[in-house]
């Protein structure tokens, strides 16, 4: 019989019995999203929404009052840092441009320093071809036209939410850098 016991961030392992297991993600990473999903299935249904107040954040309102959804709201990417440090989404969809002047490429270079990041779906009012390759080749999930449709909207952050998100690898390590 061998037991090891690690701190947390650390693969916990033991051979009992000659069969070896690990340990669930919660023990390996506490404050990781899918510990809180796991013990939280509703933070799935989770989503934050960075918009200025106005007729799309209106939209995002009146389509997640369901009582299987609940939606956090955020202007800035400030204000989107600490909402994300305090709770676990499902899904982040914001403007391309923030009140604060910061733009969604901002807010998903905030999301991948996250153990486990949301997917983010950018929206805008000039939604056009080049800006939705640019969306899906950094790693955000989808791009959406404003003014927003309250059905595209629950279509695309419900699928966003099952979502599980596989960031892509950094040029460094496909080279075999680090």
């Amino acid at each position: 019989m061998m037991a090891l016991e690690w701190a947390p961030g650390v693969v916990h392992a033991s051979l009992i019995d000659g069969e070896a297991s690990m340990s669930s993600v919660a023990q390996v990473w506490p404050g990781s999203r899918k510990t809180q999903l796991a013990q939280n299935p509703a933070a799935g249904r989770t989503i934050l929404a960075v918009f200025r107040v106005g007729e799309d954040r209106t939209v995002i309102e009146k389509t997640f009052e369901l009582p299987s959804w609940q939606v956090q709201f955020a202007r800035t990417l400030e204000e989107a840092r600490i909402t994300l440090r305090k709770c676990a989404f499902g899904a982040v969809i914001s403007e391309s441009r923030l009140a604060d002047g910061h733009g969604w490429k901002d807010l998903l270079a905030e999301l991948h320093r996250l153990p486990d990041p949301p997917q983010l779906v950018v929206a805008d009012h000039l939604a056009d071809d080049r800006l939705w390759a640019e969306v899906l080749n950094l790693g955000g999930y989808d791009l959406l036209t404003m003014p927003l449709d309250a059905r595209e909207v629950l279509r695309t952050i419900s699928l966003a939410c099952r979502c599980e998100h596989d960031p892509q690898p950094k040029a460094s390590q496909v080279a075999g850098l680090s």
